[in-house]
């Protein structure tokens, strides 16, 4: 079993540099970034799922920058966009700025994407709410045309461009893995399962237990065997709560969010999510805000059984 960290790297916390050094000596296999480039000031009482937005989503420095940072401060470790808000992104520049990250890290990317739940943020990037996921589809369409093909054009929906040279293509071939960022405890997940099957190269959904899990994967292998796709092949990776494996502490708006959980024996609970055959864990650790990061992180590596 992968294991990775997903948490929230404020730009007013300790350097990105040092805390992926850190990651990566503790033994992790990677670590995991989101992004909401801004939070409009309409937004800041946003609920999902009957969580408040957290406020440090008003401090999330940009991923692809922090990541070229620390892909130069260490040698193994992977980075992931936790996610990447695809439609408030220029389509061209976002796949340059990965494939040359990817090039920088030594093949280092994985790319998992999503289409953004704050509908106040749409607005300011200019796309309609409720077009979202089809603005998301056509953008991918088109990066992954530009990061395999040498002269690429496209004509879509939402993005068309003549032939054209976008290069450095990613070092990782045929292209940076592209994992679907969607899905969880509280959604029903079969379309997004459909869109796994049919463009992705894996699924990133979060806190969902080793029998959703179980249950969903058992879908995710039909809808694969109708396209054609080898379900084997595909990264299966999860976000689970730190405090679920009985590491770490509740952040402080995740009353609401966790009010139920009960922590269970982080090896046997690893061991139920590789049998139902996941096959990477993102640990979701509390916001790295200062210098209690580095213990919260030396914590985390031992209760997972890294040290």
């Amino acid at each position: 079993m992968k294991l990775g960290v997903a948490t929230n790297f404020v730009w007013f916390g300790p350097p990105v540099t040092a805390l992926a050094q850190t990651i990566e000596s503790l033994g992790f296999e990677s670590i995991w970034m989101g992004e909401h480039p801004v939070i409009p000031v309409s937004a800041a009482n946003a609920v999902r799922y009957g969580v408040p937005l957290p406020p440090n989503y008003r401090h999330m420095p940009d991923p692809f920058i922090s990541m070229a940072a620390a892909a130069t401060a260490t040698t193994r470790l992977r980075f992931g966009t936790n996610v990447c808000i695809v439609p408030q992104r220029n389509p061209i520049h976002l796949a340059k700025q990965v494939a040359t990250l990817d090039r920088i890290s030594g093949g280092r990317i994985i790319f998992a994407f999503g289409t953004g739940w704050i509908e106040d943020e749409a607005a300011v990037f200019g796309y309609p709410f409720n077009k979202r996921l089809g603005v998301t589809l056509d953008y991918m369409k088109a990066i992954r045309l530009l990061w395999t093909e040498d002269e690429a054009s496209y004509d879509g929906e939402y993005v068309s461009f003549p032939p054209i040279h976008c290069n450095p293509k990613p070092l990782q071939q045929p292209h940076v893995p592209i994992l679907v960022g969607s899905g969880n405890d509280k959604t029903e997940n079969t379309a997004v399962l459909k869109r796994v099957a049919r463009m992705g190269d894996g699924w990133l959904p979060s806190f969902l237990t080793p029998a959703q899990m179980r249950e969903q994967l058992g879908q995710l292998r039909e809808y694969c065997a109708e396209e054609g796709r080898d379900f084997e092949k595909l990264d299966i990776s999860l976000i689970v709560p730190a405090i679920s494996f009985g590491v770490g502490e509740l952040p402080p708006w995740g009353a609401q969010a966790y009010d139920d959980l009960e922590p269970v024996n982080a090896q046997e609970l690893l061991a139920e999510y590789e049998e139902v055959g996941v096959n990477r864990i993102l640990v979701g650790l509390n916001d790295m805000e200062d210098d209690g990061a580095f213990k919260t992180l030396e914590d985390a590596a031992k209760g997972m059984g890294l040290i």
